[in-house]
């Protein structure tokens, strides 16, 4: 029975939240692990871009646009 309620309650858990964190700690943070910049510009944008961040400061809610 305690298998099933655990089943159960990861079914019904909501997803994880974005991280929320400032445009520029987020750039930092991507650029200490990328290899170029082109990596750190896709990186960046597909966190926004996808909702796994949320960012906090002057570009709260700010989409970004990749060309």
């Amino acid at each position: 029975m305690a298998e099933g309620a655990r089943i159960l309650e990861t079914v019904a858990a909501p997803p994880n939240p974005a991280h929320t964190i400032t445009l520029l700690d987020l750039v930092a943070a991507v650029a200490d692990q990328a290899e170029s910049e082109a990596e750190v510009i896709a990186t960046v944008s597909h966190l926004i871009n996808s909702g796994r961040v949320r960012l906090v400061g002057n570009f709260r809610g700010a989409d970004v646009l990749t060309h």
